[in-house]
């Protein structure tokens, strides 16, 4: 009977327990009454809560790993090492050591240690505005030419005009260049007269090129005939620029010509006559080897994707369609499967899609019309000056013959 009234009671003290903590929990109270209850483990009861049952309950465990693993950054948390640039010529150091030497070496007053010292100081400020064999520092390169000046050297005026026109040291002031220009007029005409045409260009507003007849002749203007002057002088730079013009004009025999008078003293000169060249043999029409009525289905589709892709002449779609046309009539499978894939992405207003052309022209098609790959799209030859008008002055032994030209 004692074991039996043992049980009300303590579930009775179990259930007041509860009740206690689930008001505590209602009031807002804190939870240390709560927590107190669990920390002092779990409640046991006089009896045992089932018959083979240990008098106290096992400890609750949770479940997992009780650290959470780590964080690790992806990738490196180092930087690559600094590449350094590659070691300079030794040869080509000891090369500029020795102008250096020279340069600043002292000398008598009209020695030739001194005109040797003013051409070392004239050759280092040209090798410095051009960043050929040094880095470019157009601040050193004035520096040079006033060396140059203040001991004799007779173009030693064409560099110091030059970067009052460009502005190696400050902004440009073209009108500053002035009384340099007029103190080496003897020592170059050509090079003073081109160097006048520069700051005329660059203190002239913005012009603007009318239409102009393929064979008509260039203006006359006192801006034009200072440049005319300055080519009729022997300035290679002035035969460049009067060449461009023609080329913008559409007279380019005239322009070959000028590229090619040019082209021994000016790289720039140089690089337009070949390119010039290959265009005009590539523009013209059919050979007498090859007139139209001879030419096979493989000739037709090589002319179409030259105008495709505008290699050796601008792009055009219309002629390339239309050779296209005729090669695929001529038998040509690669030219119908490239006529099937420009009509089938027409442009909303049913003309030709001139985007999906650009993307055709880096297709390349097997003989059977199966697309192969894709091509990069050719990169497009431009005419081009030298990067000064001075450029042509530096000695061939201190050029580094990399690309040259501005467009």
């Amino acid at each position: 009977m004692a074991h039996r009234r043992a049980r009300p009671s303590a579930r009775r003290l179990v259930d007041a327990l509860l009740l206690i903590a689930a008001v505590a929990l209602l009031l807002g109270g804190t939870a240390a009454p709560a927590q107190t209850l669990l920390a002092a483990g779990p409640v046991v009861a006089d009896v045992p809560l089932s018959s083979g049952s240990p008098a106290a309950a096992a400890s609750i465990e949770l479940s997992g790993p009780t650290n959470a693993a780590r964080i690790e950054p992806a990738g490196s948390t180092h930087p690559p090492a600094l590449r350094l640039p590659p070691e300079p010529d030794a040869a080509a150091q000891a090369r500029l050591q020795r102008l250096r030497g020279v340069a600043t070496a002292p000398a008598k007053r009209g020695s030739a240690a001194e005109k040797a010292a003013a051409h070392s100081a004239w050759v280092l400020g040209l090798l410095y505005l051009h960043g050929e064999g040094v880095a470019l520092d157009r601040v050193q390169a004035l520096r040079w030419f006033e060396r140059a000046q203040a001991l004799g050297e007779p173009l030693a005026g064409a560099g110091l005009a030059w970067c009052q026109i460009d502005g190696c040291q400050g902004p440009p002031d073209p009108a500053a260049a002035r009384p340099w220009i007029e103190r080496m007029d003897k020592a170059d005409p050509g090079l003073a007269l081109l160097l006048q045409w520069w700051v005329h260009e660059r203190q002239a507003p913005l012009r603007t090129a009318g239409p102009q007849t393929s064979n008509a002749p260039a203006p006359e203007d006192g801006h034009t005939a200072l440049l005319q002057r300055a080519a009729r002088a022997g300035n290679a730079s002035a035969m460049n620029e009067l060449g461009l013009a023609d080329v913008a004009a559409r007279r380019l025999p005239q322009a070959l010509a000028q590229f090619r008078q040019a082209a021994l003293r000016s790289p720039a000169a140089a690089a337009n006559a070949d390119l010039l060249a290959a265009r005009l043999d590539q523009q013209q029409t059919p050979s007498a080897a090859h007139p139209p009525a001879q030419r096979n289905a493989q000739e037709w589709l090589e002319q179409a994707r030259r105008y495709h892709r505008g290699e050796g002449v601008p792009s055009n779609y219309t002629e390339a369609i239309r050779l296209y046309q005729i090669a695929a009539a001529s038998g040509s499978q690669e030219a119908r499967r490239m006529l099937e894939l420009i009509y089938s992405r027409p442009s909303p207003d049913g003309m030709v899609n001139v985007p999906w052309m650009r993307q055709l022209a880096t297709m390349q098609l097997s003989p059977e019309g199966a697309v192969l790959s894709m091509q990069p799209p050719p990169t497009p030859r431009l005419f081009v000056r030298d990067p000064t008008p001075l450029y042509g002055l530096i000695p061939p032994q201190w050029r580094t013959g990399r690309p040259i030209g501005q467009p």
